[in-house]
């Protein structure tokens, strides 16, 4: 009896989800006898309608369900004129408005004519304007001719419009592309040595606030000669630099007098190699010094020695410091530097590599070093024993400076020649029990599930080996929604619609 009642439960259950599935007004359920629909995609707006069978002088609701591409969310505005013209070149046309609901116009038609019709769809509006061209849209002279309705596959996985647009969702064509096969690695962006500087303080003193009002803060952009910081020298600080100024003069005057002599035959040439070695060493020390301060009214500043930001600050202001003390850290990340870290069983691969790409943390995009006007520079002669790599290094443009010194990176060496492959992107594979999947759109509402074999990646988009065919549309975004329908209650009711 137990068992009788449950029985009973469940199909009041199943039978309350078939009513609420198909949510339709009395003139959109006779779509479910004898329907049609059609799904296309022009460059701007996806078309998905669906229509009754169409007999002649019957009224026929049309639901067309019209996506922007840019965003794959609802048209919410704009002026719908809808053409037809049959084989005779009779024409004739309805405009809506607007669309009755957020993405859907529902135009109401009657046919006078049978025969085949080409459907034209103008629609007009700020937020997308587009032309859709429909082929063969069939109207039969009565309803003997219409020929039964296809059951609906058993796989097909149902996924509303009124679903897709809630969410963010995409979808992509399946193409053959150009891709690279390649050595995975793990890297790290490093700056340029040259476009990288700690700057210390050649003299002791004092950092005086009134001599500093126009200090640069941390994150700046400095200019190679720009003055960094007025520093108040202690008076063994400008006894000891005009002594450094004074030595260069005195050596390089006797360096000149030396050397007339030695014209004259009056010296030997051990005594000019002397007198030009002690003039060139205390050169080296006074351009060393005029290379990082200049004199001026506020007593010595500190200059820039490169262009670059200021990375950090390591003083306050009133602060006592001594010469050699650390004062900035400059870099400038116009150009970079990956090091990559190959494993040594690779290492022959990426040793014949020329470009790589990578990924580095918190930016979506994959950047490709010889897109980026770089290339390899060196590679280490030794392996670090500890992880059993070679660091192998490549040299890059920063776009925007975007990416940052420290950045840890997923990096895949190139290795061979590029060559055409059927592929998708990256984002539309799930791993289900440790296979790759993935949804292909079969109709506007509709989708399967695609067990995938898979082979390389290359620039965030991985080869189909099986599993799809060129020109199916496979779910980029929004792919684990999909999936989440499969276990709903809806997916066992069939197809169905929330207009």
């Amino acid at each position: 009896m137990t068992k009788i009642i449950y029985a009973a439960f469940v199909i009041l259950v199943m039978t309350a989800f078939v009513g609420c599935s198909h949510d339709h007004d009395p003139g959109e359920t006779e779509l479910k006898y004898g329907s049609n629909s059609v799904t296309q995609y022009t460059d701007s707006t996806e078309i998905f309608m669906e229509y009754p069978a169409l007999v002649i002088n019957n009224e026929a609701k049309f639901l067309i369900h019209l996506t922007d591409l840019k965003n794959f969310k609802a048209v919410s505005k704009g002026l719908l004129t809808v053409e037809f013209t049959n084989q005779k070149g009779t024409k004739f046309s309805l405009t809506e408005d607007k669309p009755a609901r957020a993405g859907i116009y529902t135009p109401v038609v009657k046919f006078t004519e049978p025969g085949n019709y080409k459907m034209i769809l103008s629609l007009k509006g700020k937020q997308v304007s587009d032309k859709i061209i429909i082929d063969n849209i069939v109207v039969y002279a009565n309803k003997s001719e219409v020929p039964l309705e296809e059951k609906e596959s058993l796989s097909s996985i149902s996924f509303l419009k009124e679903q897709q647009w809630k969410i963010d969702f995409a979808n992509e064509s399946v193409i053959k592309r150009k891709m690279q096969k390649s050595v995975v690695a793990t890297g790290e962006i490093k700056a340029k040595p040259e476009l990288f500087s700690k700057v210390v303080s050649p003299i002791e003193g004092i950092i005086l606030s009134k001599n500093n009002r126009n200090l640069k803060s941390i994150g700046a952009f400095v200019k190679e000669g720009d003055i960094l910081l007025n520093i108040s020298p202690s008076v063994n600080a400008s006894i000891s630099i005009q002594k450094i100024k004074n030595d260069f003069l005195l050596s390089k005057s006797e360096y000149e007098r030396v050397q007339n002599l030695f014209d004259k035959k009056a010296v030997s040439q051990k005594r000019l190699n002397e007198t030009k070695f002690d003039f060139e060493s205390k050169q080296v020390i006074y351009n060393s010094l005029i290379d990082q301060i200049k004199i001026t009214e506020n007593g010595y500043s500190v200059i820039a020695p490169i262009d670059g930001f200021i990375e950090n600050l390591n003083f306050d202001l009133g602060d006592q410091i001594i010469s050699g003390q650390e004062l900035f850290t400059i870099l400038n990340p116009h150009k970079l530097i990956l090091k990559v870290n190959v494993p040594s069983s690779q290492f022959e691969a990426a040793n014949n590599s020329t470009d790589a790409s990578f990924k580095v943390e918190g930016i979506n995009s994959e950047f490709r070093i010889s897109l980026l006007n770089g290339k390899k520079i060196s590679v280490a002669a030794s392996l670090n024993e500890a992880n059993r790599t070679v660091p192998v290094y490549f040299e890059f443009n920063n776009p925007q400076n975007k990416i940052k010194v420290g950045m840890y990176a997923e990096v895949y060496v190139k290795v061979g020649k590029e060559n055409e492959y059927t592929s998708i992107p990256e984002s539309a594979i799930i791993n289900e029990d440790g296979l790759h999947t993935a949804y292909v759109q079969t109709e506007g509402e509709a989708f399967e599930k695609r067990i995938l074999k898979t082979g390389i990646i290359d620039n965030g988009y991985v080869q189909v080996i099986s599993g799809l065919e060129v020109g199916e549309r496979v779910v980029t975004i929004g792919a684990y929604q999909v999936r989440l329908a499969v276990l709903s209650p809806e997916s066992a009711i069939g197809h169905g619609h929330a207009h």
